[in-house]
């Protein structure tokens, strides 16, 4: 059965010392005597006695008996706090007063030498501190003095529990299970070096707690943070599994201590349940911790994962609201936020910020720095940019993505919602025309210089889009051009309207105009100025039958894709040539087949 012991030391006055020497003269009779004169002495009354000399609260006890000739055992020892009869200070499944026979006849003017012990088993310790700042359980024991001298008594305590009850912790009363050495002297509660169960968790604690006000320093090893978290209103929404060390110092009143911690753990996860049981690996975590009147405050936590750390400084409060400065470096952005691989985002960061809001919504704003990462599945050197995340949103404010000579800035934001949404706009330095339709997922055969602003908002699936482009040094399959510049609306019903559209080739110009119709074709009006026929893909063939240059004039109907267009298109002559007077041409695209007047230029190519 589980036990503790505590030690009287010599040096009690003279009364206490004639009623031990009695109850252990006593105890020697009973142990030698029959029944009979048993019955006529009253033991019980003796302890009873002998306990109201010590405790100064009343005590109540169970069946007294002796249990050998050095043996006195008292059961269900329970001692009330003096100031209120129906609060339990102390209570003791069974007391046991060990003493020695032969010390007893070599001490008996100083009978308390012969005890050798008392033990408490399954003792259990109310401890409160009260509004003066006192402890309860200085009002334990009588305070004795002998020639001015304190008396001191040492608990050795085994499987003892300690209710700390009022704690400014933001855990509720707090139970300390207690293995060790407890002296009482007087207010002060020492502990030389003993077992700490608290929190789920097993410490070896010394330190002292004196007239409501601790200093203890706990230690432990192969500790589970998951249980010690939970206990916890700032980190109860995360769960950390893994297995690590801990060191704590508790100092000031116990009713508002002040905890100092160190924590190191390796090879865990973090895991938040809350989303969707979220999880991330941890290779290496090291972090000091200061708790004080339910703030915690990170003094500083390193987290290491791969070739990526994490580092953290700030508070968080009682309600779990966070202000936390954060430095993390190479980390794998798809890896530890899935949710931004569905938006072709990834690489790994340098990022720079404070994370504020909850655990259960928390909110970043920050800056970053990614090399060789991707965009809208765009690949680049360089990305730079300020960034805000929160579990709705992904805000981006000057970003500025380079690729080759290339730099696209972007503003905006992306939405997280159960249909995801965009609102963003695109500005190209130098940009690529294939770098944009491979960020918008657009197969098409269209490359060039593009400079300009792109602007896109919507739902997913129902994007709309506006953009002022300029192209230079331009190609469509086979047709090359020197410029062109659009400016242009796309609807979320597929609806295209081109305000003005542009391309010079040569020497000329190509302007054209319209919207798509009720039936999804894009109506063009058409007009060529002052082109050199054997520069237009469509006219190269009729070439030789114009004196240079061509004005034409007409109207197109595209549908199709970029990949595989489908246009049909009447151009007209606008001035006679010398050759070719009012001269008309009907022309049919279909993807990179191109028939004019009924003539299929691939195929005459091929066969010229």
């Amino acid at each position: 059965m589980p036990s503790s012991q505590v030690r009287v030391p010599a040096g009690t006055n003279g009364w206490l010392r004639i009623l031990l020497g009695f109850l252990l003269v006593v105890a020697v009779l009973l142990c030698v005597m029959d029944t009979e004169v048993e019955a006529f002495v009253n033991i019980r009354g003796t302890v009873e006695t002998v306990m109201a000399e010590l405790f100064q609260g009343p005590v109540e006890l169970g069946e007294v008996y002796m249990n050998g000739l050095n043996r006195i055992v008292i059961e269900d020892l329970a001692v009330k706090d003096p100031l209120d009869n129906c609060a339990v200070l102390l209570s003791v499944d069974e007391l046991v007063l060990r003493y020695s026979l032969l010390e007893l006849v070599m001490y008996l003017n100083n009978a308390e030498r012969a005890i050798s012990e008392v033990v408490l088993r399954s003792p259990q310790l109310w401890v409160r501190v009260e509004d003066n700042g006192q402890w309860n359980v200085s009002r334990l024991f009588r305070n004795r003095q002998i020639d001015g001298d304190t008396v001191d008594l040492t608990l050795k305590m085994e499987k003892g529990e300690v209710l700390f009850a009022g704690t400014n912790l933001g855990a509720g009363d707090i139970s300390v299970g207690l293995d060790g050495a407890l002296r009482v002297n007087g207010s002060t509660l020492l502990l030389e070096r003993a077992a700490f169960r608290v929190l789920d968790s097993e410490f070896v604690a010394s330190g002292s707690l004196d007239a409501g006000d601790v200093d203890l320093v706990l230690k432990g090893s192969d500790l589970d943070l998951g249980r010690i978290g939970a206990c916890f209103p700032q980190t109860q929404d995360v769960l950390v599994r893994g297995k690590a060390e801990m060191e704590i110092r508790a100092k000031g009143p116990l009713a508002e201590p002040v905890l100092d911690a160190m924590v190191a753990m390796e090879r865990g996860r973090l895991e938040f349940p809350a989303h969707d049981h979220t999880a991330y690996s941890v290779d290496r975590l090291e972090g000091f911790f200061r708790y004080e009147d339910k703030l915690l405050e990170v003094t500083k936590l390193d987290i290491v994962q791969g070739d990526a750390r994490f580092q953290a400084r700030g508070v968080i409060d009682s309600q779990g609201d966070m202000n936390l400065n954060i430095i993390a470096q190479a980390v794998d952005l798809a890896g530890n936020l899935r949710f931004l691989e569905g938006y072709g985002i990834s690489g790994k960061a340098n990022v720079a910020g404070v994370l504020s809001g909850t655990i259960l919504q928390p909110d970043f704003r920050g800056e970053l720095y990614i090399a060789n990462g991707t965009f809208w599945n765009l690949a680049y050197e360089e990305l730079r940019g300020q960034v805000g995340l929160d579990l709705h949103r992904l805000q981006l404010a000057g970003w500025n993505i380079r690729r080759d000579r290339s730099i696209y800035a972007i503003t905006g934001d992306i939405g997280f919602g159960t249909v995801p949404d965009v609102d963003l706009t695109l500005q190209c330095s130098a940009g690529r025309a294939e770098d944009i339709l491979a960020m918008l997922e657009v197969p098409g055969d269209l490359t060039g210089r593009l400079d300009g602003t792109l602007e896109f908002k919507g739902p997913a699936g129902a994007l709309a889009a506006r953009g002022k482009v300029y192209m230079t040094d331009g190609r469509f399959q086979d047709q090359a051009f020197e410029s062109g510049s659009a400016e242009f609306s796309f609807g979320p019903d597929s609806m295209i309207s081109i305000h003005q559209g542009t391309v010079t080739m040569g020497g000329g110009i190509v302007d054209f105009s319209g919207a798509t119709q009720s039936d999804g074709t894009l109506i063009l009006d058409v007009r060529v100025q002052n082109v050199l026929a054997d520069r237009f893909l469509i006219l190269k063939d009729w070439a030789d039958q114009f004196d240079g240059r061509v004005n034409l004039s007409g109207t197109a109907s595209v549908k199709g894709s970029l990949a595989k267009p489908w246009l049909k298109m009447h151009l007209s002559l606008d001035e006679s040539a010398s050759q070719a007077a009012n001269m008309e041409f009907d022309v049919l695209v279909q993807g990179r087949q191109i028939v004019v007047n009924g003539r299929d230029l691939q195929t005459l190519r091929r066969t010229n």
